[in-house]
């Protein structure tokens, strides 16, 4: 906007030099439980093994074919934990093969596998189902009770191991 004519500028309504603001500190994490480092990361135990985008898993379980007549939402949740611990095991976001894991494993996939360990395996999912309704976490007691080996086998492996047992 332009001057007025009729108004007289003094020397004091000047703009004059401000200074600016001072050199910032550097900033060093004081707040209790910051993570500056992956070594400084807890895995397992009371921490668990986080893993990247975990929600991820109930969209591939939700698109992946198995059978749902048994309890859906519950064999659901139980499976979207097995996948989640499968997959950060790696270190990574679930995969459609951390799925297939985890259809093989509660005995969603009796294909390639004896007729008797079909039948154990859905034995054992309705008995892990049970538990599961009772646990804040659905499907926490199923994950604890695998060994890390068999849950980081590849599914031909897994397949393999049940179908010799």
């Amino acid at each position: 906007m332009g001057q007025e004519p009729n108004i007289e500028l003094e020397g004091s309504d000047a703009p004059r030099e401000t200074s600016g603001p001072g050199v910032p500190r550097r900033w060093k994490p004081t707040r209790p439980g910051e993570i500056n480092s992956p070594s400084e990361m807890r895995w397992g135990g009371a921490f668990g093994r986080p893993g990247p985008d975990t929600g991820w898993a109930l969209k591939l379980i939700r698109a992946a074919d198995w059978d749902r007549s048994e309890r859906p939402s519950e064999a659901e949740a139980v499976l979207a934990t097995l996948v989640a611990a499968r997959a950060s095991l790696f270190g990574r976001a679930p995969t459609i093969h951390d799925v297939e894991v985890g259809l093989i494993l509660m005995g969603l996939r009796p294909e390639d596998v004896p007729p008797v360990v079909a039948k154990r395996l859905a034995e054992e999912r309705s008995r892990w189902l049970d538990i599961s309704a009772h646990e804040h976490s659905k499907g926490a007691a199923f994950v604890g009770s695998l060994d890390p080996a068999l849950l980081a086998a590849s599914p031909n492996r897994i397949r393999t191991l049940l179908a010799t047992s």
